[in-house]
């Protein structure tokens, strides 16, 4: 039996129908059946402030939690202003 391999796409768009979105939904169609990746949102996070460390918002743990959880995480952004997206940045924190 072939492992199944766990992957977590970051999109750094918060657009429904971005796309780089778009882009990661048709590597899902063309990966094997031993290979999955799911979309994780990045749009509920709230802005990273090290003060709520000590008690960390839901979103935060459960975001964690699942990246923990998969085997390699891509990320997939456009360009914006020769960097990555706030929102992005904002995640990774």
């Amino acid at each position: 039996m072939h492992k199944t391999w766990d992957i977590v796409a970051i999109v750094g768009s918060l657009r429904r129908d971005s796309f780089t979105r778009r882009l990661v939904r048709s590597f899902d169609r063309l990966l094997p059946a031993t290979v999955g990746i799911e979309i994780v949102g990045i749009g509920e996070l709230p802005f990273y402030n090290q003060d709520m460390e000590a008690s960390p918002p839901t979103a935060w743990t459960e975001f964690r939690k699942r990246i923990k959880r998969a085997d390699a995480v891509l990320f997939a952004t456009p360009e914006y202003n020769r960097s990555v997206p706030g929102v992005l940045k904002n995640a990774i924190d």
